[in-house]
Order: structure tokens, then sequence, then C-alpha cells
């Protein structure tokens, strides 16, 4: 399969697991696939839109029929407009977006990658006798079931740095509700200190994800909405802002 044909799959769903990996390997590393995505997905916006007027065309010439018809203008006018409103809102938006958008499986399968150890470097050879050092061997082992009880048993276990690796690793054993509770006083944490620092930013990206997961959009596009408008927040920017395309 050539490799564009990947992106027209990703939009259809159809994406077998091994497919998805593939996917996600090269858009995170070919710049050129990467292109196309991006352009893909913005023509399938302008097709959006697009339908969208049409749809309101139609809207318009079934308000023209109902003025037409006497016992419907026997309504109160406001019930007509809220009508209007819900059937855009609720069909036409809804079609459009089942239609062109991809779900929220899917964009949590090719944004989410495990953010790797930094805290405590596994070097080939070495065996401290920590249990925050074998904690991290269990994480990038992707023993995450492992990891957990021994992040749950270092001296610290509330510490910022180690909840945050704990809630990736619930989110690996897909395990949301306990992630989401991990992630967010992090994400809501300031000036945090140590083997801490910078991970709230961190935080909010997987937060984001985690409620996408979730099927929460709301509370996704709040955290991604943070992200993209901070000036001084860095990480994962530019992917927020994709994402924050799909779901608004």
């Amino acid at each position: 399969m050539k490799n564009f044909e990947l992106i027209d799959r990703y939009f259809d769903n159809s994406l077998s697991p091994k497919e998805q990996l593939l996917f996600n390997d090269l858009l995170q590393n070919d710049l050129v696939f990467k292109n196309e995505f991006i352009f893909r997905k913005d023509l399938k916006k302008v097709i959006a839109v697009s339908q969208q007027e049409d749809l309101k065309t139609s809207l318009g010439k079934f308000e023209d029929k109902i003025q037409q018809n006497s016992r419907l203008m026997m309504l109160p006018k406001k019930w007509l407009v809220a009508a209007s409103v819900f059937i855009l809102a609720t069909i036409g938006l809804y079609s459009v977006k089942t239609e062109y958008f991809p779900s929220n499986e899917v964009i949590y399968e090719t944004y989410f990658q495990s953010f790797r150890n930094t805290i405590q470097p596994v070097v080939r050879g070495e065996n401290p006798n920590t249990i925050e050092y074998r904690a991290f061997v269990a994480y990038e082992a992707h023993d995450y079931y492992k990891a957990i009880n021994l992040f749950n048993s270092v001296a610290d276990p509330e510490a910022s740095y180690i909840n945050f690796y704990k809630g990736l690793s619930y989110m690996e054993i897909n395990k949301l509700s306990r992630a989401i509770e991990l992630l967010i006083p992090i994400a809501e944490a300031e000036n945090l200190k140590g083997k801490s620092v910078n991970f709230d930013e961190k935080a909010k990206w997987y937060l984001a994800l985690a409620y996408i997961k979730n099927n929460e959009d709301k509370k996704a596009i709040e955290e991604l909405s943070l992200i993209s408008n901070q000036p001084s927040h860095t990480y994962k920017k530019e992917e927020a802002l994709e994402v924050l395309a799909f779901l608004k």
C-alpha cells in the first residue's frame, strides 16, 4: 500500500492496528507525509464548510415553505427560529463532522505517545537497588501494571513527576478515569520545582488526550485551548491546534 493511501483509510476510520502504527510513525517522522495529511485535512474542512452553506440554503427554503403554510404560521416565531437552529446544529453539523472528521478513538491513537523517561535514565548493566529506579525500568519495558505498583511504593508517591508517569501508565492500560485524577493537579499546578519542573505543560497535553478518549470533548477543548493560547507553553502546541480543528 502506498503511504498516502493510509491517509484515505485514516479519514475512513478503516486503518488496521498495524496500519495505524505505520501512520503514526509517518506522521511523526515523514515531513512530506505530514504535509500531505495537513493539506487533505484542510481540504476536508473547506468541503465541510461548503456543505454547511448548502445546508443553510436548504434550511432557508424550508423556512420559506413554513411561512407559506398558514397553520405553521400560527406558531410563535421564536419556536420556528429555535427549530431552525436545532436542525442546523444537530443534523447538519453532526453529519458534516461525522463524514469528514476522525473519531475520538482515531484522534487518540494518532496523537497519543507515552512520554519518555527523563527522570531515571535506565543504563544497561546498572542495577540500583531503589524502588524508583525499578519503577522506571518497568515503565520503559511497557510493564505498566508493575510500574504502577512500584510508583505507589516509592519514598514520595505523591510527587508530581511520579504521579505524571503513573497517570501515563494508567492511560496505557486504558484506565482513563484514574489517569485523569492524577493528571489534573499537575496540569493545574504552578511553579513546580525539582524533578517536576515543566511537567504541568506535559500534563495538560496528556489530560486533553485522556478527555478525548473518554469522549469528554468540552473538557478536552478547554485544555487544548490553554496549550494553544498560552505564549509560554511550547510542548505540543502545534499538535494541540491540529486536534482543536477536529473537535470544534
